[in-house]
């Protein structure tokens, strides 16, 4: 029996830009940095890209982000590749960056494209570590949607890992979430393993082969 994870709770309390504005103003300080006119709205800025931006999908229900199901009788799975993805990493408020895959096969209902992009940035815009992230996508596509079964799979590269460790500047972590059934799970992720290394493989040759002749430089 699948032990299921109980859904991340919302926050509660919105966010204080007040607090917010004195802690980075206070970061500068207590961090010895010398003033200097670049820093006279520095607080400013990070509040808002911490509170508009990098942690935008707190507090949202992931459930929410797929709107309304549209009723399908197709079998067909569903894929939607290279989403661009920002996660905040809760252990050192460092953040990563990379590219969601998503696949399901329909359990009767589906959602268009924007919806399944909606549902990876709320997972991902927020305090979490990538693996939870993977998951909760996976889990909310079968546990919201009804799918058979559902993919999820996250390429990030994470700063407080490659600046900690002199060897890792150029390593980057994927996470692989599989939920649904078992046999539907197991063929969604073959196939989407294929298609991923199908893609790797024409972008590899792409490069190798260079600008197309007669292409113009702009």
């Amino acid at each position: 029996m699948t032990r299921r994870r109980a859904p991340t709770p919302s926050r509660k309390r919105p966010i204080d830009r007040r607090r917010l504005r004195a802690a980075f103003a206070e970061l500068t300080a207590a961090l010895g940095v010398p003033r200097d006119p670049e820093l006279a709205r520095t607080a400013d800025r990070a509040t808002e890209l911490w509170a508009q931006h990098l942690l935008a999908g707190e507090g949202v229900e992931l459930a929410s982000t797929l709107g309304e199901a549209t009723p399908s009788a197709s079998a067909a799975p569903v894929s939607l590749f290279g989403l661009g993805v920002h996660l905040v990493c809760p252990h050192h408020l460092t953040v990563a960056f990379g590219h969601a895959h998503v696949a399901y096969v329909p359990g009767g209902r589906i959602v268009g494209f924007g919806a399944l992009a909606r549902l990876v940035a709320a997972a991902t815009s927020r305090l979490t570590l990538q693996e939870e992230a993977t998951d909760a996508v996976a889990r909310t596509l079968v546990d919201a949607l009804g799918a058979r079964a559902a993919i999820a799979v996250i390429d990030a590269v994470h700063p407080c890992h490659n600046v900690l460790h002199a060897r890792s500047h150029r390593a980057h972590a994927v996470t692989w979430a599989s939920r649904g059934e078992p046999a539907a799970a197991r063929r969604l992720e073959r196939d989407l393993r294929r298609a991923l290394a199908d893609a790797a493989r024409i972008s590899v040759a792409d490069d190798r082969a260079g600008p197309r002749r007669g292409a113009r430089r702009r």
